[in-house]
């Protein structure tokens, strides 16, 4: 009996062990779907830092059909890893700094592919120019007011010690008093940065209002 359990018990094992082996021969996915979110072929600045700001893919034909993330990085660019396949990218409901799509993007994964998402921003931002005198900073920049229903609810210049600047990341912050399109202008005194930090970077921000993101100026400045 006791030998029968025995048997039992290494057989049992063994399927286990199998099991096991069978799974880590799995192959990785290995292809790689790239691209940026634009606008008119301009891509667009986001937040950049926890993974804030995210896109999904879908894939049919599967039993459980569970979307996959894509995170959107600062300079609007974003990147996954996947099986080749046909998949649907779409944009997230009440995420980013855009109007919600209800079409979906077919994308057809076959090794590295690389792709534009367009969206529909609520502003973009462009002619942003830094200016540091003594102690001041100075932005420059003029905001474009696509979609009525939406106004400008926060205009910040931000300010931080590392490349990753944003409303949830800065060590210095201006709010504009105007909030409105066209052309603004917001400086900064930032002699505390300048004397504690190695290298600062500027960034300017519209959050429209009744919506969680912002848009940002697509590249931090190097002020220091």
């Amino acid at each position: 009996m006791k030998k029968s359990i025995l048997n039992i018990f290494r057989f049992a094992t063994f399927c286990v062990l199998l099991v096991s082996c069978g799974k880590d021969n799995y192959d990785s996915p290995s292809s790689t779907l790239s691209g940026k979110v634009v606008y008119n072929g301009d891509p667009i600045g986001v937040r950049g830092t926890n993974n804030s700001v995210r896109l999904q893919l879908w894939q049919d034909g599967y039993a459980l059909r569970t979307p996959i993330d894509v995170y959107v990085t600062q300079d609007g660019s974003f990147k996954a890893t996947l099986f080749d396949g046909t998949y649907k990218l779409i944009s997230v409901p009440g995420n980013g700094p855009w109007k919600h799509a209800t079409d979906t993007m077919e994308v057809q994964v076959n090794g590295d592919t690389n792709v534009d998402f367009h969206i529909e921003p609520y502003f973009v931002i462009s002619g942003t120019k830094y200016v540091l005198q003594g102690d001041v900073l100075t932005a420059t920049f003029t905001i474009e007011q696509l979609d009525e229903t939406r106004d400008p609810e926060e205009v910040s210049l931000l300010v931080n010690d590392t490349q990753f600047v944003d409303m949830g990341h800065f060590t210095a912050r201006q709010n504009s008093e105007e909030k409105e399109a066209g052309m603004l202008t917001i400086s900064i005194n930032i002699a505390d940065q300048l004397a504690s930090s190695s290298a600062l970077f500027a960034r300017v921000a519209v959050k429209p209002s009744g919506i969680t993101e912002a848009v940002y100026d697509l590249q931090p400045e190097k002020i220091k």
